[in-house]
């Protein structure tokens, strides 16, 4: 038989445990309720986004219209692209 100071000793651990796996079970709820109102924010941004691609498709398969001007114009003003080969200065004094 195990003695009485062993026995309490054998308690409080116990109890010990179930106070950090109840605490550790709470973190992880809390955790995954944040993960999932993260990715339901981020799925209604790709259907946001899915629309706006649809809308530019059907846009550019109505008109017939090259855009390829358009977007290399987009490109090297908005995303500072160049072509192979081409040369960019640029004024550091603010002038």
């Amino acid at each position: 038989m195990i003695s009485r100071p062993a026995f309490i000793i054998l308690a409080l651990v116990a109890v010990a445990f179930l106070i950090y796996s109840m605490v550790s079970i709470i973190n992880i709820q809390s955790q995954l309720r944040s993960r999932r109102a993260e990715l339901d924010e981020l799925k209604e941004q790709l259907t946001v986004q899915e629309i706006k691609n649809e809308e530019m498709q059907k846009l550019y398969d109505s008109t017939g219209t090259d855009f390829s001007a358009l977007a290399e114009q987009i490109a090297r003003d908005d995303l500072d692209y160049v072509k192979e080969g081409e040369r960019v200065f640029v004024n550091v004094s603010g002038d």
